[in-house]
């Protein structure tokens, strides 16, 4: 597995804690945390009141544990817009700690295909009408499970 290396614009946890930027990132990932709450996705409850609790690793099997990815955003003339949190499961360890489950999880990031972009694009030419961009804040949590009350066990990211 490639080992990912760390530039100042997508830093690791740790070099953004000891970057001059470090208030940045902790109101980013405040924010990222408070979209969570706001959506009503994350509630922290003791790990070790969950079944798969192991005293002796101090662990649950069924809790996956999370990262931060963290992206600085530019503007055109390349002035910092805004440093940007997200707080992501390791999707590595999501299949082997679900399986036992009773829901199947899947990773999706919808997007348009490239041939749909370039057909609005043409409509637009063709209408004489500007294309604009816009970004949903939070959208991903948005999204809904199937079944009864699916619960996913994370650990924060730290």
């Amino acid at each position: 597995m490639a080992v990912k290396k760390h530039s100042a614009d997508d830093p690791s946890w740790n070099q953004a804690m000891q970057s001059e930027q470090r208030d940045q990132w902790r109101a980013a990932a405040k924010v990222e945390m408070d979209n969570f709450e706001r959506h009503g996705v994350y509630v922290e409850v003791s790990e070790d009141s969950l079944s798969s609790w192991n005293p002796h690793a101090k662990r649950a099997s069924e809790v996956i544990d999370m990262l931060w990815v963290l992206k600085t955003k530019y503007d055109d003339e390349g002035n910092v817009l805004k440093h940007k949190a997200r707080a992501v499961v390791c999707g590595n360890q999501q299949t082997a700690k679900l399986k036992n489950t009773e829901f199947e999880l899947e990773t999706f990031a919808p997007a348009a295909r490239s041939t749909t972009f370039k057909l609005l694009c043409a409509v637009s030419c063709l209408t004489k009408r500007r294309n604009r961009k816009f970004d949903v804040e939070a959208a991903y949590l948005n999204g809904e499970f199937e079944g009864d009350d699916p619960k996913v066990h994370v650990r924060p990211p730290q």
